[in-house]
């Protein structure tokens, strides 16, 4: 099996992976999120909603790694040595 093609696979896989558990995190953040802000808390609610946001903006890194690293490990053209 070419390196390559491993290496680009193991990034997809750990990605999805980390989105898995980011996305549990945010899952749960978002619930706190919605009880603080109905029983008034508003420094929870801040702090959950940003904890959120992070979460989201983790996931987008990861995938945006991933496609990147998949991009530069792309097999190479037979036109070009």
């Amino acid at each position: 099996m070419d390196s390559r093609k491993f290496f680009r696979g193991l990034t997809l896989v750990g990605a999805l992976a980390f989105t898995l558990y980011q996305g549990a995190t945010a899952k749960r953040n978002y619930r706190e999120w919605q009880s603080s802000m109905r029983i008034g808390d508003r420094s929870a609610a801040d702090l959950y909603r940003l904890n959120l946001e992070i979460d989201c903006a983790e996931v987008l890194a990861a995938w945006g790694f991933a496609a990147g690293l998949t991009y530069v490990l792309r097999p190479k053209s037979p036109s070009k040595p």
